[in-house]
């Protein structure tokens, strides 16, 4: 049988700059079609995105989808095959309609944190090599009537929302209270703020699930999501889940490998459910590229995601953190200590 993707058929993606993406793993290059210029149709219609679909039709892999197939040749469950129903139509819209998050988590990078592409524009003003790649703006935010209009045409059963944070993007109000009560919707949260207007506004939706990005459960998170204060991030949670289906949805890297174990007894005592993403990107934190004396107390990975690893990454992870830890004043051994050990940063 032909390889298929509801994602591609059935799903609209737009990145913080307005950005159409065949989806949020997709590792394309930047496309020339966005939210202000493109209509939803104008990019499923495109060559792009219409020879995508060809490819997988003809079971070849796009190189686009290499995070897919690299979860599915070693036996995971990649996005691509998730039980989901998607359709008719373009029923699902992925959005993130702004960077603007008020945290600076290890994993993420500008176009995902206004506050990364500001530490990342002070950094060069202060003569240091930025760790990410400065952005044209430090605040971007595609969230308007205008670009609303286009998207709520659609058949539209379900809206997922991330960022940045969600809770913090500008007009997000003005969305919510244009669909239908009958829309599942559904958010990935840092857990970090706690907005009452859109508390109101998601009340009157039949379906509202929040996912948690909650890559420790205890003030580890502190370091891993820079600018997270455990105990205020593990109330909203409760408070979401008292009114929302909720779910702990971790990044796993290098970073919490050693203690997933802890994420999913926290999950089982808090009735939560639990769903994994690896983290492939950056390379630095991949699970594979971390030194062979940290591997053994990985929990929870796969063998065939541990096997080989590029040696080049070590040094990537130690300069990185090194930097970072130095400009924010802060330092990974007092949060990580297996994981400084292993990099000799302790």
């Amino acid at each position: 049988m032909p390889m298929t993707c509801k994602y591609l058929e059935n799903q609209v993606c737009i990145r913080s700059d307005g950005q159409y993406r065949l989806c949020c793993l997709s590792l394309e290059p930047d496309n020339k079609e966005n939210i202000a210029t493109h209509s939803p149709q104008d990019w499923h219609n495109s060559d792009f995105h219409k020879k995508t679909k060809e490819q997988l039709a003809n079971d070849e892999w796009p190189d686009a989808c290499r995070k897919c197939q690299a979860m599915e040749e070693v036996g995971l469950q990649s996005q691509r095959l998730k039980p989901r129903i998607y359709g008719p139509g373009l029923s699902h819209l992925d959005l993130r309609f702004s960077n603007s998050c008020n945290l600076k988590c290890m994993s993420c990078g500008p176009h995902s944190s206004s506050s990364i592409a500001e530490e990342a524009q002070s950094m060069l003003e202060s003569g240091i090599d930025p760790v990410w790649s400065p952005i044209p703006h430090n605040n971007i935010n595609w969230a308007n009537e205008e670009n609303f209009d286009k998207l709520l045409d659609l058949p539209i059963q379900e809206v997922y929302l991330t960022g940045g944070e969600p809770m913090m993007v500008k007009n997000l109000d003005k969305f919510l209270e244009r669909l239908d009560p009958s829309t599942n919707i559904r958010f990935s949260t840092n857990c970090t703020i706690w907005n009452p207007k859109i508390e109101k506004l998601l009340k009157k939706f039949d379906t509202v699930a929040m996912s948690f990005s909650l890559d420790a459960v205890d003030e580890k998170i502190e370091y891993i999501r820079y600018g997270t204060k455990w105990k205020e991030a593990e109330e909203n949670a409760k408070r979401y889940a008292d009114f929302c289906y909720v779910n702990i949805s971790p990044t796993i890297s290098i970073f919490n490998a050693w203690f997933y174990d802890d994420i999913k007894e926290y999950a089982d005592k808090m009735n939560w459910r639990l769903f994994e993403n690896i983290l492939y990107y950056p390379k630095w934190l991949f699970v594979k590229n971390a030194p062979e004396s940290l591997k053994p107390q990985f929990q929870g990975i796969k063998e065939e995601l541990l096997k080989g690893g590029d040696p080049n990454q070590i040094e990537v992870f130690k300069k990185t953190v090194t930097t970072l830890d130095k400009f924010r004043n802060i330092n990974i051994k007092d949060y990580l200590q297996p994981v400084a050990k292993a990099y000799g940063l302790d």
